[in-house]
């Protein structure tokens, strides 16, 4: 099993976006990169939840602020099926890639 790109995403500002769903029957291990590509402050909020709407004990980072070319990384998020890495941004100038292994349940 090799560790591979399972998404990319640059959501819109004050969004909350779904970047990875745990497929069906699956498992995965996700390592989180967020890139502030703009030429301002950015506050990034992740999630891990299997609901549309987290709940405010499954938020991993709330209001962080990555400044211009600032990077946030979370390795190793073990999920499981269904589950969810959710984003939000205040100004929509961050690039959020997740890489990770995805195996069988």
């Amino acid at each position: 099993t090799t560790m591979s790109l399972l998404a990319s995403a640059k959501p819109a500002a004050a969004m909350l976006a779904d970047i990875y769903t745990v497929p069906a029957s699956r498992r995965a291990v996700i390592n989180i990169n967020c890139c502030n590509v703009g030429s301002s402050p950015s506050k990034v909020r992740l999630a891990i939840s299997a609901d549309p709407s987290p709940a405010d004990a499954q938020w991993i980072e709330w209001d962080t602020v990555l400044d211009p070319s600032g990077v946030l990384e979370r390795t190793g998020i073990a999920l499981k099926a269904g589950q969810a890495l959710f984003a939000r941004t205040d100004i929509g100038d961050v690039a959020i890639n997740v890489w990770g292994i995805e195996e069988l349940a």
